[in-house]
């Protein structure tokens, strides 16, 4: 086995921000701190543009087409006892990483429709009629308890595989290096100016989304 560089600076800072994005909106939305919870949902909104933007462009394991999403593979993989070599994510956490993206993606679409039906609404909420603002509002409420049941599903899996598997999977996320056979080679690092660029644009795009409310 070999110790290499797995996980790139920016998919490892994306991994962190959201950690911490998400835990602010759940207190910022359980208090009904509105003044900060917006803003906090517009970073994250720039976050998950960033993050779909290296998806195609970001390091080899950070793409999407470095995804194990065949169900094939993902049967092969239980049926293995959960035995693979795979540097990057394994078929589950393939799926996984798609579906906490997918949720994170309906909870802030919803939120920009959503209102506390007292002083704040999100900025594209008067695009809509006040009924389905409304029911923006229920699905953003109910679409984060899916949530917060993925994350903890992912923690669970993160705790059993470094407990019990004795997997790296959490030190990679903070070193980006992760212990491999041999015969595997380290990808090749990225330019910076691309993480530059993919973070612009992103916020670029968060922030035009943010004044279509004015």
């Amino acid at each position: 086995m070999k110790s290499i560089r797995i996980w790139d600076i920016p998919t490892r800072l994306f991994h962190w921000f959201l950690v911490m994005a998400i835990a602010g909106l759940w207190y910022t939305g359980t208090e009904g701190d509105m003044d900060r919870h917006l803003p906090l949902a517009y970073f994250t909104l720039a976050l998950l543009l960033f993050r779909l933007i290296w998806g195609f462009v970001g390091g080899f394991y950070s793409r999407f087409s470095a995804f194990q999403l065949s169900p094939m593979n993902a049967i092969r993989y239980i049926r293995s006892g959960l035995k693979s070599d795979y540097p990057g994510h394994n078929p589950l956490g393939s799926w996984s990483v798609v579906a906490l993206l997918l949720c994170v993606a309906v909870q802030l679409t919803t939120g920009l429709f959503a209102n506390d039906s007292i002083l704040t609404e999100g900025p594209l909420a008067h695009y809509v009629s006040s009924d389905l603002s409304d029911q923006m509002t229920s699905w953003h409420a109910l679409n984060f308890n899916i949530l917060l049941g993925l994350i903890a599903l992912h923690i669970a899996a993160v705790v059993f595989y470094t407990v019990i598997k004795r997997d790296d999977i959490l030190p990679a996320m903070i070193t980006g290096k992760r212990s491999v056979s041999e015969n595997m080679d380290e990808p090749a690092r990225k330019n910076p100016a691309y993480s530059l660029i993919a973070i612009a644009v992103s916020a670029s795009i968060a922030w035009l989304i943010t004044q279509l409310g004015y």
